[in-house]
């Protein structure tokens, strides 16, 4: 069976290059959206505690043994690699299925917000940053992707 459309395979189609440089801009973004632009605002309304239950939103310092965030930042690359390995491998086949997806991913992560958050202003805030973060990872991805070496 094969799995190639019009005679070429999805991953054929895919700049590598431009591939890891969108990963890295992704991740960058991250940092800077969750690490310099919403902080305190995102750690609000995820209800934020460190490990040992201070509560690092309110000034509460975290004073239990700190550890490593290599773990979690190696799965948050590892993510992000698969967001952008999925709109390089969508926009060549059509930029409106890739388009279509980015609309679904937002608007089903938005939804699903709503069913974990009663609380109207937390719901929007949280929402407003996750989904707007995946937003521009995904036209990130989409525009690095339309790139052909």
């Amino acid at each position: 069976m094969e799995t190639c459309i019009t005679n070429e395979c999805p991953f054929e189609a895919i700049s590598w290059l431009w591939y890891c440089v969108a990963v890295v801009v992704s991740f960058l973004v991250g940092a800077i959206w969750y690490g310099f632009l919403f902080p305190k605002t995102w750690m609000k309304a995820v209800r934020y505690e460190c490990a040992c239950g201070a509560d690092v939103v309110n000034g509460e310092k975290c004073t239990c043994k700190k550890k490593s965030v290599f773990p979690t930042m190696l799965i948050q690359l590892i993510s992000t690699a698969f967001v952008v390995l999925m709109y390089f491998i969508l926009t060549p086949i059509s930029i409106w299925l890739s388009v279509i997806v980015l609309v679904s991913v937002c608007a089903w992560m938005k939804s699903t917000l709503k069913f974990q958050i009663s609380n109207w202003k937390r719901y929007i805030t949280l929402a407003s940053i996750d989904v707007g973060y995946f937003f521009i990872v995904s036209v990130i991805a989409v525009l690095l992707s339309l790139i052909k070496y």
